[in-house]
Formats: structure tokens, C-alpha cells, sequence
């Protein structure tokens, strides 16, 4: 009874969230709690303000943030202040949801499996580093909330009133989840794919258009008020950006593999067990890719290309994903044809489809639901074949190696998220009284340079006085170098015009990084051969305007 609680979905939220607790502001995090800020300021008014955002002020309306997540969060902050460790917290409703509506699909599609595959996918690299402060997991948590409730057995009833009410519901959390994040609008379609598979079109219908109604309400209601949808300037955006759409949709699949290759490597290996392969291939390929971890995270990247371990192992968990998708309806022998093996084989497709529509660029959360659908693909596979190949049984080794390669890439990452908030606060301390500090920075260093009261540097704006002091983080380019950047821009100074004051910095002897890899590159884990931080502190000894920063091309 213990371990069958510890496996349920309150407790593993529990997990998630303390987990996510312990982890600093990274990355987005910083955008998102600048729009908490302002909608609990201003409720009413929510894209009314100017964010310093990449490398200039810009309108609230230029960067990406549906509204769910930041009003969630200055909900929090309207009760208990902006305390970081509190607002993480204040984020365990989304999870348990997560794990909730996991729990009720894995029940429905893949009865008698949910003890082994519902703690495999919530304690999965998938979502145990991912909550942060940012959209996907709660994007995710309604999306599976709104599939739950429109796929219970209920709805396979006549379309009496109960029925259309359940499918109002899950249109109405469909379209949260569209509001949550964009990439969740293939939720509709899901829902519109389980209606053809199970003949109950116009339950699936009521509830698209429920969601669609959700959805284009929001954006009907910020059109009123600032003369333009959130959504379709977001859209004009990237059209207007959009070259070459092939070459730039295949530049992605680096990306899709290089990820799945440790989001998805453990929910692969129960799919392989049940697909035929036997313990000792089991071990022999967990051992190859322990192997080529180690190597990961022991040589620096120019000694061993983190890619060389990344790739292959993510192809392989893709042809694992997509041949047990085909075994579930392909199969005619002893497994009956159904349509839930319909259903959940078409979602692992329509995921894969969106990814390549919807991804602007390659990151480990853009294969959220490529691997959630995976794993409900894998847990069909495991109870099916249970039933008739009682010998596929994973082994008993093979969760805990699953959760413990998660537990160690989520330390990592949180390892990995210290840097900036560290040294951040060290270079406050050593220029407490002075009255003027500058600094250039982005992701959660911007962050924690704000909360200590720096201001940040713009360029052609800023005007620099004698006496003033600059806070630059150095980053690596192609030679080894190092060069002041501001933003995501690099900038040149007049040297004339400055002293080094101080260099601050952070390293140590673990190679391996996530910090920016996995939140915008094509693998999770990379090695390096230069510090993970370095912050050089100048005091200006020339009065110096802003004509004198000069971007480097």
C-alpha cells in the first residue's frame, strides 16, 4: 500500500514540485515573472508595459507569453510577494494535474500499467527538470486534462446531455491549454482524432469548437483593448521571418533526435522489452549509453562531440516509438485491432507532425509530448503484451534506472542554473556602495542583476559617468575567446574609457552543461573547455555616451 501511494499522482507531484523548488530562476523564467509582475499590478492590463527583454525595451506584445502561467503567478504574488521558493510551490496544482489526467489516460488506454508507467513519464527527463517557471508543463498538465476527460468511457454513451456537457469541459480546458502555450493546439486535434476512431464526431466537434471559442475570445478581448491579438502579431512575426520552410523545418531533426535520446532513452527501453528484445540487449544497450554519458560529461566538447551520443541513441528511440506505434495496429494475430491502439498510434503522429509545424527552433521541451504520447504508446505495448507474452515483464532494474538517469540530468541542470544566480549576487556584494552599476546580461543572470538593483545596458542609449561601474558576463565564441556580450548581442567598449576592477568566476572539474543546450540547442547534456560563468567588473574612468558602443557584426 506504502509503495503503491508513493507511485500515485499526489506524491509524485510532491516530487516534481520540491524538485523544481531547490532550482534557481533560469532562462525564460525572468520573462515570465516580469508579465506576473505586471498583471498583478495591473490586472486588467496585461501587455501595458515595456520589457527589457534579449537586448533593448521592447512592447510586452514582441515577446511570446500566453497569459495562463503569468497570471497564476502574480496570483501567487498578490499573496505572498514575490518569493521565488513560494511561487515554485504555488505551481504544484499544475503538476498534480499533470499526473492526474496521466494517471486517467494510462487507465483508459492502458489498463493494468499504470503502476510501472505512470511514475516512468512524470519522473521522466520529460517533465522532472522541466516545470521551472515557464509554460510547457502546465501547457501540457490541461492538455492531458482535457484528452481525460473527453476520452472516459462516459462520452462512448449516447450524445445524451452528460455526454456534450463532458465535451463542453474538455473543450473548455483545451483551450486553456491553447492559452497556456501555443504548441497545445494540437489538443484539438487529438480530440478531433479519438472522434473518428470512436465514432463520436460531434462530441469531438462541440468540443473543438469550444476550445476555438476559448481561445479566440482572449484574443477578441486584447484586440479591444490594445488594437492587435497576441497570437496573430506572433504569427505575422514569424511568417515575416520565415525563408526557405523545408530547410529550415529539416534543420529541426537534429534537434528531435539529439533530445530523445535522453528524454525519451527510458520509456524506449520498456517499449523495446515488450517488443521482443530480451534482458541481456537490455543491459547491453543501457550499458553503451551509460558509457557514452560518462563520456559526456567527463571530456570537454572539444575532445568529444556530445552530439556522437545523442543522436544515434535518439534515432533509435524514435524507430523504437514509431515501430511500436505500427506493431499496435499492424498486428493481427493474437492482439485484436482496436480503436484505442488507433487512437493512441495517431496522437504519437500528430505530436511528431507538430513538432516540425509548430518549433521555431530546437529545445528539450519541444519533445514534451512527442514523449508523453510515446510513453502512453509504450504502456499499451506493456499491458497488451502482458496478456499473452507474460515473459516481456520489463525487468525489475529498469524503472529505477529510468527514474535515477532523470534524477541525475535534473541535479545536473539544477547544478548547472547556480552560475548566474551566484555570481550575480558575489558581484553585488563587491560593488554594495557604489552608485551606479551597470550590467549586460540575459535569462535568469538578468534576473538576479535586476533584483540587485543594476540597471541594464542599452545600446546607442546608454550614457556611462564617471565612476560607474559595468557588469559583463564573458561567453566562448568559435576561436576559444572571450567577448563582452550585452543581451544576445556582442558589444565592443572603449577600452580607453574603462579599468578592470575585478573577474569573478565560476568553474569546476564537471564538463558536462544544459545551460543554454537544452533550453535552445539539439542535445541536453554537452561538454565544455571554458568556465561555466566568468563576469568581468570595469569601472568607467571616462565619461562615455552612447555613440561609443559599437555591436560587433
Amino acid at each position: 500500500m506504502h509503495c503503491r501511494w508513493i507511485a500515485g499522482p499526489t506524491a509524485l507531484a510532491v516530487i516534481v514540485t520540491l524538485a523544481n523548488a531547490i532550482k534557481p530562476v533560469l532562462v525564460d523564467d525572468t520573462a515570465y515573472l516580469a508579465y506576473a509582475r505586471q498583471m498583478a499590478a495591473h490586472p486588467l492590463d496585461p501587455y501595458g508595459f515595456t520589457i527589457h527583454w534579449y537586448t533593448v525595451p521592447e512592447p510586452a506584445m514582441d515577446v511570446l507569453a500566453p497569459p495562463v502561467v503569468p497570471y497564476w503567478l502574480a496570483l501567487g504574488m498578490r499573496l505572498f510577494g514575490e518569493h521565488i521558493l513560494l511561487l515554485k510551490l504555488w505551481l504544484f496544482p499544475f503538476v498534480w494535474i499533470f499526473a492526474r489526467s496521466l494517471g486517467g489516460l494510462l487507465r483508459r488506454f492502458a489498463r493494468g500499467s499504470e503502476g510501472i508507467a505512470l511514475p516512468l513519464i512524470v519522473l521522466s527527463p520529460a517533465v522532472l527538470p522541466m516545470v521551472n517557471l515557464m509554460l510547457d508543463v502546465p501547457a501540457a498538465a490541461l492538455a492531458l486534462a482535457s484528452l481525460a476527460v473527453f476520452t472516459q468511457r462516459r462520452t462512448l454513451r449516447s450524445a445524451d446531455s452528460a455526454s456534450r456537457l463532458i465535451a463542453i469541459v474538455a473543450g473548455l480546458l483545451a483551450g486553456l491549454a491553447m492559452q497556456t502555450k501555443y504548441t497545445a493546439m494540437l489538443v484539438p486535434a487529438a480530440i478531433a482524432w479519438y472522434g473518428l476512431t470512436h465514432r463520436q464526431l460531434r462530441l469531438a466537434i462541440l468540443a473543438c469548437a469550444m476550445s476555438i471559442l476559448v481561445f479566440a475570445s482572449w484574443e477578441v478581448l486584447l484586440f479591444l483593448k490594445y488594437g492587435e491579438s497576441h497570437f496573430l502579431h506572433h504569427v505575422a512575426e514569424q511568417q515575416a521571418a520565415t525563408g526557405n520552410w523545408l530547410q529550415e523545418k529539416s534543420a529541426l531533426i537534429p534537434g528531435l533526435v539529439g533530445h530523445l535520446g535522453l528524454l525519451g532513452f527510458g520509456i524506449a527501453l520498456f517499449a523495446a522489452r515488450s517488443m521482443g528484445f530480451s534482458n541481456r540487449w537490455l543491459r547491453a544497450i543501457a550499458a553503451a549509453w551509460m558509457f557514452g554519458l560518462g563520456l559526456v560529461v567527463i571530456l570537454p566538447e572539444e575532445g568529444f562531440r556530445a552530439r556522437n551520443v545523442w543522436r544515434p541513441f535518439g534515432t533509435g528511440v524514435l524507430l523504437v516509438a514509431l515501430v511500436g506505434a505500427g506493431s499496435l495496429i499492424l498486428t493481427k494475430r493474437r492482439l485484436r485491432l482496436s480503436r484505442g491502439s488507433w487512437f493512441v498510434a495517431g496522437w504519437l503522429l500528430l505530436e511528431l507532425a507538430g513538432y516540425f509545424v509548430l518549433t521555431p527552433f530546437p529545445a528539450g521541451r519541444r519533445v514534451i509530448g512527442i514523449t508523453i504520447a510515446f510513453g502512453i504508446v509504450a504502456a499499451r505495448l506493456l499491458s497488451r503484451m502482458h496478456r499473452i507474452r507474460p515473459e516481456r515483464t520489463p525487468p525489475r532494474w529498469l524503472l529505477p534506472f529510468a527514474i535515477a538517469i532523470s534524477a541525475l540530468f535534473t541535479a545536473l541542470d539544477t547544478f548547472d542554473a547556480y552560475p548566474e544566480k551566484v555570481l550575480a549576487e558575489r558581484a553585488a556584494v563587491e560593488l554594495r556602495g557604489e552608485k551606479r552599476v551597470w550590467f549586460a546580461g540575459h535569462w535568469g543572470f538578468q534576473f538576479y542583476c535586476e533584483r540587485a538593483g543594476m540597471m541594464p545596458i542599452i545600446p546607442w542609449q546608454s550614457d556611462f559617468q564617471v565612476g560607474d561601474m559595468l557588469v559583463l558576463p564573458l561567453h566562448p565564441d568559435d576561436r576559444g575567446f572571450y567577448r563582452p556580450h550585452i543581451g544576445s548581442l556582442p558589444v565592443q567598449l572603449p577600452t580607453s574609457f574603462v579599468e578592470l576592477a575585478t573577474v569573478l568566476e565560476w568553474d569546476d572539474w564537471l564538463s558536462a552543461q544544459t545551460v543554454p543546450n537544452f533550453y535552445g540547442g539539439s542535445e541536453p547534456i554537452v561538454g565544455r573547455d571554458h568556465p561555466r560563468l566568468r563576469l568581468v567588473i570595469y569601472r568607467v574612468t571616462r565619461a562615455c555616451n552612447r555613440g561609443r558602443i559599437q555591436v560587433l557584426p
